[in-house]
């Protein structure tokens, strides 16, 4: 079914000539309410509609559902009346409260718009509700237009040229809000809609793709898939706000592949190796941003985690999920024997704590050492983790919590990088952008 939202103002005409060209299934009329208002045009009984010769009335008509044969016109349904039609506000929440009680009960529904008649005010809030609610737009006018006040004659529909405004009103608007929330699902759906259902010119069509683009490898990034995410950014490196991003991307693969058996990638570029860390800290931080406190705190779990497994198997070749005792120091093996011995298969795995006590046992081992100083802080920050619905109870982890808990485990993680990385490897690893220009 095509429904029509359309505006009454003093000419019936651009009316009847939108209804005869666009052959709507059912018309909604937007009318100024009262005895001088227009709604007599549609629901007014004998000729209510006036064709006017300057101030002379020439010819009286039947009202406009009479002239346009809609035999399913129902003015309870179809009457949009409107008190003041110069208050804007009412207007568009009117059009608003109508679109989307049509959008639920037709859904199926193509819903258009003209909007050449009535006030200013209910033309601009029918054509503003139209954009922000997807309806095609339309508007009844003549090349030769010879009156400022109204349409007379040879009147023609044509479609409204609203897709460079609603292209426009996505990069200026609605995708920066996207952007603060680091929400790229959405992002890259209204991208996609504008793609799908508007005949773009060629630069539009290109600048929307490749904004597209960059949400979806943003996206695939904040789900850990590196590869992916690469692949989507990588065309657009020569990007002031990508470069960055791109080259730490690269690094994190890179860091990733040495730590993870099951992930290989040739697109690395060779880094500190604790980039992967770096990156857990990021999505906890986005995941903070969007008020998921739980999920935070199980990303700077993992990077406290990964933190001790990457030194452990970088410096020492010392594998957490499989302990080679033999790389141990002497002096150690005998204790880690006993370990071992009491394990289910023999087979000697360190969880985190564990991982950072052998780490604190290796002599003279930065990372280790400065571990102890933070041991009852960390342990203590342990417990809110531990008690959550994540890890091994039921507690959701408030905002207060993930930022005491943040306090320790992110400020130790960076004190340890400091401690164990080169001066000059250490650069500060890029958040997501909260906007793109391109």
């Amino acid at each position: 079914m095509k429904i029509l939202l359309v505006t009454v103002g003093g000419s019936p005409k651009p009316i009847l000539t939108t209804i005869e060209t666009l052959q709507p299934d059912r018309v909604l009329f937007l009318c100024s309410a009262g005895p001088r208002g227009s709604e007599s045009q549609v629901i007014g009984t004998g000729t209510p509609c006036e064709i006017r010769q300057g101030a002379e009335i020439i010819e009286r008509l039947p009202n406009l559902p009479i002239q346009a044969k809609l035999a399913h016109f129902d003015p309870n349904r179809d009457l949009i009346r409107i008190q003041n039609p110069d208050d804007l506000s009412e207007c568009y929440n009117a059009v608003v409260s109508s679109i989307r009680t049509l959008q639920q009960q037709e859904a199926n529904s193509q819903l258009i718009a003209d909007y050449t008649g009535g006030t200013k005010t209910m033309s601009i809030a029918l054509a503003t509700a139209a954009l922000d609610y997807g309806l095609t737009l339309y508007l009844t006018t003549n090349t030769t237009r010879e009156n400022l006040f109204r349409v007379e004659r040879g009147e023609a529909t044509e479609r409204a040229r609203t897709a460079l405004i609603t292209v426009d009103r996505t990069i200026e608007q609605v995708l920066p809000r996207f952007l603060q929330q680091y929400n790229y699902p959405a992002a890259i759906a209204e991208l996609n809609t504008i793609l799908r259902s508007m005949e773009l010119p060629r630069e539009a069509s290109r600048r929307i793709r490749e904004l597209r683009d960059c949400c979806l490898g943003f996206d695939a990034w904040d789900r850990f898939n590196h590869v992916d995410a690469w692949r989507s950014l990588q065309p657009y490196m020569k990007a002031d706000e990508i470069r960055p991003l791109g080259l730490f991307l690269k690094r994190v693969i890179s860091s990733r592949a040495a730590i993870d058996p099951n992930f290989f990638s040739a697109e690395g570029m060779s880094g500190h190796g604790y980039e992967i860390v770096e990156d857990l800290l990021l999505n906890a931080e986005r995941r903070a941003m969007q008020d998921r406190y739980d999920d935070a705190v199980g990303r700077l779990y993992r990077a406290l985690e990964l933190l001790v497994q990457i030194r452990l198997l970088q410096t020492y070749d010392i594998k957490t999920g499989h302990v080679d005792i033999q790389k141990l120091p002497a002096s150690l093996q005998p204790k880690y024997d006993d370990l071992a011995l009491k394990s289910r298969d023999g087979k000697l795995q360190l969880a985190l704590t564990r991982s950072y006590a052998l780490l604190s046992e290796l002599p003279d081992d930065p990372l280790g050492q400065l571990y102890l100083r933070y041991v009852d802080r960390i342990q203590n920050a342990l417990q809110v983790r531990n008690y959550s619905l994540f890890a091994h109870g039921f507690t959701p982890i408030t905002k207060t919590a993930y930022q005491n808990l943040s306090n320790v485990f992110a400020d130790f993680i960076q004190a340890g990088l400091a401690a164990i990385v080169a001066p000059a490897q250490l650069t500060t690893a890029p958040q997501f952008p909260k906007a793109l220009s391109l």
